[in-house]
């Protein structure tokens, strides 16, 4: 049963589980320095959410299923494609981009495969409207894909 879904990749069991899942949300403050008082602070609005996915898997016995899910996540950074992210409770976490993946294989099986693959992802929260993905309506911007 899959645990969570980003896209077409699936966290579960057997195939490609995570362990953690860390989250981190944040805003843009800035102070101004001013002579002979204290700095004013600027509440410039929120930054884009960032998520970090800690998974292990081991494709020795899975046939290499997890690999083939990992090559395909390598794909989607290169590619920078937004994708939902929603969990098996039915929990929506909106549209996510993967923008860097750590990999570290160990316990390298004569045929060359590993027998376990501990990979760190790490996730940017997709907001749209600064770029050619998306189209200003009366103000409103609404992303087209």
């Amino acid at each position: 049963m899959p645990l969570m879904r980003l896209g077409s990749f699936v966290f579960g069991v057997p195939t490609f589980s995570y362990e953690g899942l860390s989250r981190k949300v944040s805003a843009r403050v800035e102070s101004q320095p001013v002579i002979g008082a204290a700095p004013p602070t600027h509440l410039l609005g929120r930054n884009a959410d960032t998520l970090s996915l800690t998974c292990t898997f081991y494709p020795f016995h899975l046939n290499g299923a997890g690999l083939l899910q990992l090559r395909g996540m390598q794909e989607a950074v290169k590619a920078q494609t937004p994708m939902m992210f929603v969990s098996v409770g039915g929990m929506v976490f909106g549209r996510w981009i993967i923008t860097d993946i750590d990999e570290q294989q160990s316990h390298i099986h004569r045929s060359g495969t590993p027998q376990q693959v501990d990979a760190n992802i790490n996730l940017v929260e997709y907001i749209g409207g600064g770029g050619s993905g998306g189209l200003s309506i009366g103000g409103i911007n609404v992303d087209l894909f």
